[in-house]
C-alpha cells in the first residue's frame, strides 16, 4: 500500500526544510560573523558617535569579516552615527609648526567629514550604488571664517578625493555615457566658498577621467567660482603658504595636455590672489607664532607646575636626567612631591587650559621615566585622570588625542610595555577598553598610527 503524504504531513516536511535552511543559513552567518568581531561591533555602537564610526569602520575593514550584508550594515552604521559627531571638519595647524601640545587632535579623522567619507570610500568596494546614495547625502561644505586668532585651519580634502573616487568608480557604462559622473563633479567645482577648498578642488578635477568638452565645463566652472570667492586671510594664508599654488599650477598643466584652454582658469586666479592680498591681512605667520601664548600656561598655578615639571625634565647642567639619575632616592621623592602638587591642582579658570597641561605633564612624565615603581605609578596616575574624564564629553578629539598616544607607544612595545598594555585593555573607562582591544586584534600600520600623533 502506498503512502500519501497528507497536508499535515506535508506541512510538517517543509517546516522541517525550512529549518533545515535556516540552522544552515544561521550556521553560515555565524561562521562569517566571528563572535569575537561581533561582540566588538557591539561595544562600538554603544560609545559615543565618533567613536562608534571610528571602531565600525576598523572592524569593517578586518580580513576576518567576510559576510558583505554584515560589512554593507556596519559601513552605513558608521555613516550615519558619524553624522553626529562632535567635530564638522578635520583642522591642521595653519604655520606647519607646532603652536600647542594638542595641534593634531582635529587631524585624528574623529570629524563628520572624514568619518563619513571613509565609509563611502570602504562602501566602493561592498556596493557602488550605496555608496554614490551615501555619498550624496552629505550636506554640501559651509566654512565658518576665520579670525587671526585661530591656530587651526578647516582642512576638506577628503571630501574631493572621496568625490574624484564616485565620479570614477560608483557609476555604470549607461550612466557614465549619459554624463552623471560629470554632473557630480560640477557641482563641487562650482560650489567653492572658503579659500581651503581652492587647492583639494584642483587636485580633484586635475585627476579626473572625462570626455574634453566635460573636463573644459568643469575647469572654466571652477575659474568662474574663484572670480567671486574672497575670504578670510588666516584660511587664504594657510593654503597659499602650503600647496594652493602647487595645486593651481598643476591644474593648467593638466589642461595644457588635455588640449584645453587653460587661459580663463590662470585669470581668474591671478584676480583671486590679487582680492586677497589687497584685503585685510593678519600678521605673518613668523610674528604670529612669536606673540601667540599657545602652549604657555596662563594661570600662576599651571605656570609653577610646569617649572617644577621642567626641573624633573633637565637636569642642572643643562642635559636630561640619565635613568641612573631617575633612580635615586633624592629624584624619586621629587617625583611623588611633584605628582601630589599636580593631583592637588583640581580646577583652573580654563578648563581647557587644565586638561591640556595636566595631562601633558602626566605623559611626558610616563614616557621618559624608565620601567619600574615610578613607571607603574605614573600609568595608574594617568589612566585614572583619563578615565571618566569629564572633558571627553566636550572636547572627545583632545580627550582621545591623549588615549591614543598612550596606546600607541604601549603596542609599539608591547613586551615593554605589557603592563600598559594590560591595564589599558581593562580600563574601567569603555572607549580606552575598546580601542585598545582593536589594537591588539586589529593593529594600524606602524606608520599610519604614529602619523596620527
Amino acid at each position: 500500500m502506498r503512502f500519501t503524504p497528507s497536508c499535515s504531513h506535508k506541512g510538517l516536511v517543509r517546516l522541517l526544510v525550512f529549518a533545515s535552511v535556516a540552522g544552515l543559513v544561521s550556521m553560515a552567518s555565524a561562521a562569517s560573523r566571528p563572535p569575537l568581531y561581533a561582540d566588538l561591533a557591539d561595544r562600538a555602537r554603544a560609545q559615543p558617535p565618533e567613536f562608534a564610526a571610528d571602531a565600525l569602520l576598523r572592524i569593517a575593514d578586518a580580513p576576518g569579516v567576510t559576510d558583505v550584508a554584515w560589512k554593507r550594515e556596519m559601513l552605513e552604521d558608521a555613516f550615519h552615527l558619524a553624522a553626529a559627531a562632535q567635530q564638522p571638519y578635520a583642522r591642521r595647524n595653519w604655520t606647519g609648526k607646532p603652536a600647542g601640545p594638542f595641534d593634531k587632535a582635529y587631524a585624528q579623522g574623529l570629524d563628520v567629514c572624514t568619518l563619513q567619507c571613509r565609509a563611502v570610500h570602504a562602501m566602493l568596494a561592498v556596493d557602488y550604488k550605496k555608496a554614490r546614495e551615501l555619498f550624496g547625502e552629505m550636506p554640501p561644505l559651509q566654512f565658518p571664517r576665520l579670525s587671526c586668532d585661530d591656530d587651526l585651519v578647516y582642512d576638506p580634502s577628503i571630501f574631493y578625493e572621496t568625490a574624484g573616487e564616485v565620479a570614477a568608480r560608483a557609476f555604470g557604462a549607461k550612466e557614465v555615457a549619459a554624463g552623471e559622473p560629470f554632473h557630480l563633479l560640477l557641482r563641487y567645482a562650482a560650489d567653492v566658498t572658503s579659500p581651503v577648498q581652492v587647492a583639494p578642488v584642483a587636485r580633484m578635477l586635475a585627476g579626473v577621467s572625462l570626455k574634453p568638452a566635460q573636463f573644459e565645463a568643469l575647469v572654466h566652472s571652477f575659474a568662474a567660482a574663484l572670480t567671486q570667492l574672497s575670504g578670510d586671510d588666516r584660511s587664504f594664508s594657510a593654503t597659499d603658504s602650503r600647496d594652493a599654488d602647487a595645486a593651481l599650477f598643476g591644474l593648467p598643466a593638466e589642461c595644457v595636455h588635455r588640449k584645453t584652454n587653460a587661459q580663463p582658469l590662470v585669470e581668474a586666479w591671478r584676480a583671486y590672489i590679487a582680492r586677497q592680498l589687497g584685503g585685510k591681512r593678519c600678521a605673518n605667520p613668523e610674528a604670529a607664532t612669536a606673540s601667540s601664548k599657545a602652549g604657555q600656561c596662563g594661570s600662576a598655578q599651571c605656570a609653577q607646575l610646569a617649572t617644577q615639571f621642567n626641573g624633573l625634565i633637565m637636569a642642572p647642567s643643562g642635559f636630561g636626567f640619565t635613568p641612573e639619575q631617575k633612580g635615586t632616592s633624592e629624584y624619586r621623592a621629587r617625583l611623588r612631591q611633584y605628582l601630589e602638587a599636580l593631583a592637588d591642582w583640581t580646577d583652573d579658570d580654563d578648563p581647557v587650559e587644565f586638561f591640556r597641561f595636566k595631562t601633558a605633564f602626566y605623559s611626558e612624565l610616563f614616557s621618559l621615566t624608565p620601567n619600574g615603581p615610578d613607571r607603574d605609578l605614573l600609568l595608574t596616575t594617568l589612566l585614572g585622570w583619563l578615565q571618566q574624564n569629564g572633558y571627553q564629553r566636550d572636547h572627545p578629539a583632545e580627550w582621545f588625542y591623549a588615549v591614543n598616544t598612550l596606546i600607541v607607544h604601549a603596542f609599539a612595545d608591547p613586551a615593554g610595555m605589557h603592563a600598559t598594555v594590560r591595564a589599558l585593555r581593562n580600563s574601567s573607562d569603555p572607549v580606552i577598553a575598546l580601542f585598545s582591544e582593536l589594537e591588539r586584534l586589529l593593529p594600524r600600520p606602524r606608520e599610519e598610527a604614529w602619523n596620527t600623533l
